[in-house]
């Protein structure tokens, strides 16, 4: 009620002179804080939900090296820190800064050199989940599958039940590449088990791998039949798949079990 007349207008953003909307979502929580909050749909995952709801655009403003790119206006090459103190530093100098406070919150930390993570919305392969989940509730609910103990069966069908869809590319160094070529001349894809020599629609060598790899748990996930000769008929396979008993840990019931389903 206190922000309904202001629904439907634009503000501007001091910062790099911006025409930005004033809306309204169900994400925010009225009573914490002012009951307004910032949407940065390129770089939150919340704020990234509300943006795919509110019809709202994708403005990144990180370059891969985490300076500011264009998107960023006259804070362009700056690195994000530095980026932060100028912008405090000019809403200050224009009478704009009303106050700073601390406030804890929880910031996303790498494992290997506990640098900090800045979220980006990228162009990424997904899996479409839901057809596969619902067979994979199925095989628990006609008992094909049992789950000991019995009450992570109830876990298990509520992660199933309330699943996304799976990005499995990852931009790291090792892994299995993704079997995605891309042709230089006609922008089509050519997709194949083998090595790509040339272009499947136009027939030009001018083509390049996609550089990801797939996600750890997505390879994981093909342990069942690739370790008995699969995709070839062998006496392995047929022996031993599907497997009759499986003992594992409780953390990767959905990492990885429910995956392998």
């Amino acid at each position: 009620e206190r922000f309904k007349a202001m629904l439907g207008k634009k503000v501007i953003l001091p910062a790099v002179n911006r025409a930005i909307p004033i809306i309204a979502d169900d994400a925010v929580d009225p009573a914490f804080g002012t009951g307004a909050v910032k949407i940065t749909p390129a770089h939150d995952p919340v704020d990234f939900d509300i943006a795919q709801r509110q019809g709202l655009p994708l403005v990144n403003i990180l370059n891969p090296d985490v300076t500011m790119n264009e998107n960023a206006g006259p804070y362009a090459g700056l690195d994000r820190f530095d980026c932060r103190q100028a912008i405090l530093a000019d809403l200050e100098k224009e009478g704009l800064l009303v106050k700073v406070e601390p406030y804890s919150h929880s910031v996303g930390h790498c494992d290997r050199c506990q640098v900090i993570i800045e979220p980006l919305a990228s162009k990424q392969w997904f899996i479409n989940t839901q057809p596969l989940a619902q067979a994979a509730i199925k095989a628990v609910l006609d008992g094909r599958i049992a789950i000991i103990p019995q009450r992570f069966t109830k876990v298990y069908l509520n992660w199933m039940e309330n699943i996304r869809d799976w990005c499995i590319s990852r931009q790291l160094w090792w892994g299995h590449r993704i079997p995605v070529w891309y042709c230089q001349d006609c922008s089509q894809l050519t997709i194949t088990i083998e090595d790509a020599k040339h272009c499947r629609h136009c027939g030009s060598p001018n083509i390049e791998q996609d550089p990801d790899v797939l996600d750890t748990w997505f390879s994981s996930a093909l342990w069942t039949h690739s370790t008995l000769g699969w995709p070839d008929d062998t006496q392995e396979l047929r022996y031993f798949y599907p497997t009759a008993v499986m003992e594992t840990g409780y953390d990767i019931l959905f990492f990885w079990v429910a995956r392998m389903v």
